[in-house]
């Protein structure tokens, strides 16, 4: 099924419940800097089982964007009680973040959907990033095998009509892991109201980067897995260097999708004269963060 081409901004905007929080921020001045291992300790985020998480207390030095949290059960499988909707731990995206270093931006997902338990019904779609008014996607990969890393094969999940994983597929060969793309195809989840939840590259389609990316499987816990992933965005933005940075992402039966929004900018640089450089400070703007649940079709 092809998608429907949406845009972040007409997704965003068709969403029921929005909650909006506006702050100005800044990177600090020797900011501790993030690593992409799957290990949240360094944002300031506890994941473990039996709902010992702690998505509260993010740490304050890492040019933190924006992010949302939502810590359901973790003991709900896959047909317990959400909030507001069914779906349980299997299917529940708990907690998104971005943040920006540089010209580097990071960002971290915390979900019950590990990458090693696809055709157990439920699979993981593609993150959706969208910088400056143009969309790209991310290929998450997984579903056949454990943690995932940048490079690894991609996957693309077929889903029967209540919204469960029937097979998987691998993807154009250079639709690997961590890869990012623009111009693509996106693949709509089954269950109305649709969205798109899985990249598909196509011969207009331009690889812009691969990021600095890990899924991971039971490393951390048997109960969540992280994605987390580094991009270099300085050539994403505009001349000016700044830019609306949106990301969303979502199980590939659309149940529960996770969204950040935030108007940001990046140093850039000016040579007035040969050997001088004058860098402007590192600024950023409103953000918001948006939530969305859609029920999970029961099978047949």
């Amino acid at each position: 099924m092809r998608g429907s081409k949406k845009t972040f901004g007409s997704i965003a905007g068709s969403i029921g419940a929005v909650a909006l929080a506006f702050a100005l921020t800044a990177a600090p001045a020797g900011a501790a800097t993030l690593t992409v291992d799957g290990n949240l300790s360094d944002w300031g985020i506890t994941v473990g089982d039996n709902n010992t998480s702690n998505f509260s207390a993010l740490a304050g030095d890492i040019g933190l964007l924006a992010s949302f949290t939502e810590d359901q059960n973790d003991n709900a499988g896959d047909s317990g009680y959400l909030g507001p909707n069914q779906g349980g731990q299997n299917y529940d995206a708990e907690f998104l973040g971005m943040a920006l270093q540089g010209s580097t931006l990071y960002v971290a997902i915390v979900t019950g959907q590990r990458p090693d338990n696809g055709l157990t019904r439920f699979s993981p779609g593609d993150i959706h990033l969208t910088i400056d008014g143009v969309e790209y996607g991310i290929e998450v990969g997984g579903g056949t095998g454990a943690a995932v890393t940048e490079g690894d094969a991609g996957a693309t999940y077929n889903l029967n009509g209540s919204g469960w994983t029937t097979s998987v597929a691998a993807t154009n060969p250079l639709q690997t892991a961590g890869s990012v793309w623009t111009n693509t195809d996106w693949i709509a989840d089954p269950i109305a109201p649709q969205t798109d939840v899985q990249m598909k590259i196509t011969g207009s389609s331009t690889q812009v980067g691969t990021a600095d990316y890990v899924y991971t499987a039971n490393t951390v816990t048997n109960q969540h897995a992280i994605i987390e992933l580094a991009l270099d965005i300085s050539n994403l933005l505009g001349e000016d260097g700044e830019g609306l940075i949106g990301i969303y992402w979502s199980p590939s039966c659309g149940n529960d999708v996770v969204q950040a929004l935030h108007l940001a900018s990046i140093p850039t640089t000016e040579v007035p004269e040969p050997g001088t450089a004058l860098v402007w400070p590192l600024g950023v703007g409103a953000m918001a963060g948006v939530r969305y649940r859609k029920k999970l079709a029961r099978r047949a």
